[in-house]
């Protein structure tokens, strides 16, 4: 979060953004409107009962499960031309940004990259970015950096109680640094992220064998063992 929000070199001069979610970033980041970098909408479910939306459909449909996840997995669902025709759908591109805006659980405000072309329910808004201006993985890492901003605003002033809307997802100013510095920094959060997992490994495998440990120790003060495995 601090890399995509500060840059990557500390020293450079910096200046309040003017938004609370941000603070200060490097002076030469420009602040945009979302909507102005990218296509904002969402979309709807066919009529269960209606057999020409969904039988024998090829367009994978998703609904707002996936953004729990790091990547969309494979899509369960799939409609028909006729209903992309008929029910407003939203033909939506590889690269874009897909965010859940209903729902009180934790759905709401999560984002994820969607790798493959698809359709979505009412329940998501796609995001679908200038790819010559705005890195789609620098996006999804500035949705992740203010997912409390975003539930908060959903709460409250600027979007329906319980619920972002498209509006307020175009309206969200961003950051956008020179795109070859976008990359760098999503470059660098992965090399963190690797970093972290690796760490969390290794202290999961350090409290498995703390566990074992102490089961060993209970085991032996229980059974009056003269020695103590593991020692």
């Amino acid at each position: 979060t601090h890399a995509v929000t500060r840059g990557l070199n500390p020293d450079a001069p910096m200046r309040d953004s003017g938004v609370k979610w941000l603070g200060e970033i490097p002076e030469h980041w420009r602040l945009w409107k979302l909507g102005h970098l990218a296509q904002v909408g969402n979309g709807s479910t066919p009529k269960r009962d209606n057999l020409s939306y969904w039988s024998n459909g090829t367009i994978p449909w998703l609904n707002s499960s996936v953004v729990n996840h790091d990547v969309v997995p494979p899509a369960e669902f799939f409609v028909t031309d006729q209903a992309i025709k008929e029910c407003h759908l939203p033909l939506v591109r590889p690269n874009s940004v897909l965010i859940g805006i209903t729902g009180q659980g934790k759905t709401r405000g999560m984002a994820v990259l969607l790798g493959y072309p698809s359709t979505i329910n009412q329940h998501m808004a796609f995001i679908s970015p200038d790819l010559k201006r705005l890195d789609p993985t620098y996006l999804r890492s500035l949705l992740d950096a203010c997912y409390s901003y975003l539930r908060n605003i959903s709460d409250g002033s600027g979007g329906t109680k319980g619920a972002l809307t498209c509006e307020a997802v175009s309206k969200l100013r961003i950051p956008l640094p020179p795109l070859d510095e976008q990359q760098a920094i999503v470059r660098r959060i992965e090399s963190l992220s690797t970093a972290i997992d690796r760490l969390a490994k290794a202290a999961r495998c350090s409290w498995d064998l703390l566990t074992e440990r102490r089961s060993a120790l209970i085991s032996s003060a229980v059974t009056g063992a003269t020695e103590v495995p593991y020692a």
